[in-house]
């Protein structure tokens, strides 16, 4: 009798247990969803293109208006599009680079997060290297979609994405994709000689996993763009392109 008793209290606890897991499931399933479906709010949000005057899609240059996006925030500095990838999003700038993380273009909570360049780099990607991070989501969302990059079928077919910005509109130029770690010294933003820009160029190819030699110099100015990786501890994907001049 007694034996029953404690296999049905048994039984009681774990259907108890189910109960409570699958509610949490399903929480954590709907928090996940409304993430999502705020980030594709955001994505609908995308300022107005003018017609392109290049021959292709890549080419087509074209002056985004970012005037309604500006009015509901600010913090905007830029959009990136990358060909055959989901990555078409808003990229903020805050104060730090913690703001960012855990929310969206519109300042909501959001795992999601957003785009952001570093607080440290010029608005107008004025600087020799500028970094704009983003999270490496399972769902696909963000930028996990550059780990791609580390595949040489398509780091062949992709050589070039766009980042609109209220003043220009640039092609970004591929040249490089790396693993690192997060505290590399390819994250370095300071250059107070052309020397060092030379040395940082050097490191970049140095450290790449595929790279096209298209002739960057100390000259010009590039963009990273970073995530989380793991081949190991730490570890970060960063792609690294030229900024063309500006259309």
């Amino acid at each position: 009798m007694l034996k029953k008793k404690i296999v049905t209290i048994l039984l009681i606890v774990s259907i108890v247990s189910m109960c409570i897991c699958g509610g949490v499931v399903y929480r954590d399933y709907r928090k996940n969803a409304a993430a999502d479906a705020a980030l594709g709010e955001i994505q609908e949000m995308k300022p107005d293109v003018s017609e392109s005057t290049g021959a292709n899609d890549i080419e087509r240059l074209s002056i985004m208006d970012f005037t309604g996006f500006e009015e509901s925030n600010s913090d905007i500095v830029a959009w990136l599009t990358v060909p055959d990838t989901n990555i078409d999003y808003p990229v903020m700038q805050a104060e730090d680079n913690d703001f960012y993380l855990l929310r969206d273009a519109k300042k909501r909570n959001n795992k999601n997060g957003t785009l952001f360049l570093d607080y440290r780099a010029s608005a107008g990607f004025t600087d020799f290297s500028s970094v704009i991070y983003g999270h490496h989501m399972e769902s696909g969302l963000m930028f996990q979609n550059l780990i791609k990059f580390k595949e040489k079928a398509f780091w062949d077919a992709t050589p070039a994405a766009i980042l609109y910005t209220p003043g220009c509109t640039y092609r970004l130029e591929f040249f490089a994709v790396a693993v690192v770690r997060q505290d590399s010294n390819l994250y370095e933003y300071v250059f107070e000689a052309p020397s060092d820009r030379e040395a940082h160029i050097a490191n970049i190819y140095s450290a790449a996993k595929f790279y096209r030699d298209i002739g960057v110099t100390e000259k010009e100015r590039m963009v990273a763009l970073s995530t989380c990786s793991y081949e190991f501890k730490d570890a970060r994907t960063i792609v690294f392109a030229r900024l063309d001049e500006c259309s």
